[in-house]
């Protein structure tokens, strides 16, 4: 509301209530008047003492004249402060050469890479994040900053063809990120975070660098066709060899980019840092902040400008001051004792810092809570509004269940694993629960590399509810794997015999009896399920958790 408006409404109001008042008191001087002239009317006719009533009047006015002024004598002040905090310098080198938009990672790669560090945001808040792109040649695209927000814009921003010179050089982008270490040598905690499909990578010398690396791979090793829109034509498509689009991800010509893993591991190993893949699985990125944790934080130092609005205080003091007056006034002209009035005025400013709202539902309110956060991805705040739950609400299946998922997402397994094992044996959980906890424990099972409890924990999620859908898909996900890594196994044995023209060893006989042994729990394991009944997922991987409430 523009300030002349203000003074409009504030200028009527208390022309009216003088106005009011003033017909009050000119009818209750009328009223003392006529009361002298005829005695009789004294016990019939209430009036008020004229000279209580005047100044409570004026006191009711002169309050809203003080407020009305305050809003004319606020002063906006600049002021600087200095604030110190501690962080850790995040530098990401992507790759966006025109091989992260393959396919083989959904939506595609850079998207995959753009998902899970939004996801993670809220976890480094208070660190200063940079980031430089990189393909034939680099820039940088996102300066070092602590601020949040405008990191996230930064990523959101990403693309492919971002660099005009086309191919994938990262020695070059490894030497931009070494130069600005060196502006910041007095800075000794940071951590670069290589992201790339490693394809192209091959006869680079990379420079020495600072500091901490880790790499994250995107990409699978059979690969995929590169998707790809034209901005000028709006045509968009697969890349073929002949530099065409063709409409479908099957056509012929195609060209296929596969992760070269292998290379991206020796990247990690030269500068002693660690390798994750995180097109499927969060754990490595999370493993960032896990690190980031553990490690020495710079001190630094920020200037931070504000307006500061002043003035109005002794103004607004004063009219509550005549306010207070009038309420005196107000109880004594209704002959109320003034010992009660400022009794009660001096327990309401006294404790009024007291005051707090009760609220109805605590535990469902704390519930509603930690699921925002769970939806925000921050894990950590959602588990304290579980845990306060929990003081509410006693012995509730469901209240564990949102627990173990929350657990699971902190890669707390055994934690989570506890959980979900209590909601299966509890009597008040219902078949939805169960499934959801079976799967749980399925997931778990297979971080853990036990792929057969795994299998019979995804068997029992169906069991209670056939329509799970991330159940069928990490059976079929399991069982492919396990197909293949048998079939491998089969092929190099059988290599090694012909090559050695020697008979297999007892060693290797019980090797391929152990392994048809498990290959034959599978299929019981998969006996009551129809293969139709399975959903096909080429890329397979684990299903996020749900929360049930």
């Amino acid at each position: 509301m523009e300030p002349n408006t203000v003074l409009y409404f504030g200028t009527f109001t208390i022309s009216l209530g003088i106005l009011v008042s003033a017909i009050k008191l000119f009818i209750n001087y009328k009223a003392i008047k006529f009361s002298k002239r005829n005695p009789g009317f004294i016990t019939k006719l209430t009036t008020s003492n004229q000279l209580l009533l005047l100044i409570r009047t004026i006191a009711i006015i002169v309050a809203l004249l003080l407020v009305l002024t305050s809003l004319y004598k606020t002063k906006s002040i600049d002021i600087e402060t200095t604030k110190e905090f501690e962080s850790t310098d995040i530098l990401f080198v992507v790759d966006v050469s025109l091989s992260m938009n393959a396919i083989d990672v959904r939506p595609n790669r850079l998207k995959r890479f753009q998902d899970l560090t939004l996801r993670l945001l809220p976890e480094l808040k208070g660190n200063r994040i940079g980031i430089i792109v990189f393909a034939g040649q680099s820039f940088s695209f996102c300066p070092m900053t602590s601020d949040i927000t405008a990191v996230s814009d930064y990523i959101q921003s990403l693309g492919v063809e971002m660099v005009g010179t086309k191919g994938t050089n990262l020695a070059v982008a490894l030497e931009r990120v070494e130069k600005i270490r060196k502006k910041n040598q007095n800075l000794q905690s940071n951590i670069t975070v290589i992201v790339s499909d490693g394809e192209d990578h091959e006869k680079q010398t990379l420079p020495e660098l600072q500091g901490e690396v880790m790499v994250w791979g995107l990409g699978t090793v059979e690969g995929g066709p590169i998707e790809f829109r034209d901005p000028s034509t709006g045509k968009g498509g697969f890349v073929t060899y002949d530099s065409n689009l063709a409409d479908s991800p099957y056509s012929d010509n195609l060209i296929i980019t596969k992760l070269n893993e292998e290379l991206l591991e020796s990247i990690a190993t030269k500068y002693n840092g660690n390798y994750h893949n995180i097109s499927f699985y969060a754990d490595g990125a999370y493993s960032l902040v896990e690190r980031i944790d553990t490690m020495k934080k710079n001190k630094m130092q920020r200037l931070e400008k504000f307006k500061q609005e002043d003035g109005a205080h002794p103004f607004l003091l004063l009219s509550l001051l005549f306010l207070a007056i009038e309420r005196i006034l107000s109880y004594q002209l209704q002959k109320s004792s003034p010992i009660k009035v400022l009794f009660v005025l001096f327990c309401f400013f006294s404790y009024n810092h007291y005051l707090e709202a009760w609220e109805l539902d605590p535990g469902g309110n704390a519930i509603e809570r930690g699921n925002k956060f769970y939806q925000q991805e921050n894990f950590k705040e959602s588990q304290k509004e579980f845990s306060e739950a929990k003081e509410y609400i006693k012995d509730d299946p469901r209240l564990m269940y949102n627990e173990s998922a929350n657990e699971y997402k902190l890669g707390r397994l055994k934690e989570s694993k506890e959980l979900s094992e209590k909601i299966l044996t509890h009597p008040k959980s219902n078949a939805e629960l169960k499934s959801k906890a079976n799967l749980t424990l399925g997931n778990i099972y297979t971080k853990l590399g036990q792929k057969e409890n795994a299998l019979k924990s995804y068997v029992e999620s169906l069991k209670h509810n056939p329509n799970q859908t991330a159940a069928k898909k990490n059976i079929e996900h399991l069982t492919k794997k396990q197909n293949s890594n048998q079939n491998q196994t089969n092929n190099r044995d059988q290599k090694s015999d012909e090559h050695q023209n020697q008979k297999p060893s007892e060693q290797n006989k019980e090797k391929n009896q152990n392994s048809k042994q498990n290959q034959t729990d599978i299929d019981r394991i998969m006996e009551p399920f129809s293969q139709d009944s399975i959903l096909k997922n080429k890329r397979g991987g684990s299903i996020d958790n749900e929360k049930f409430w």
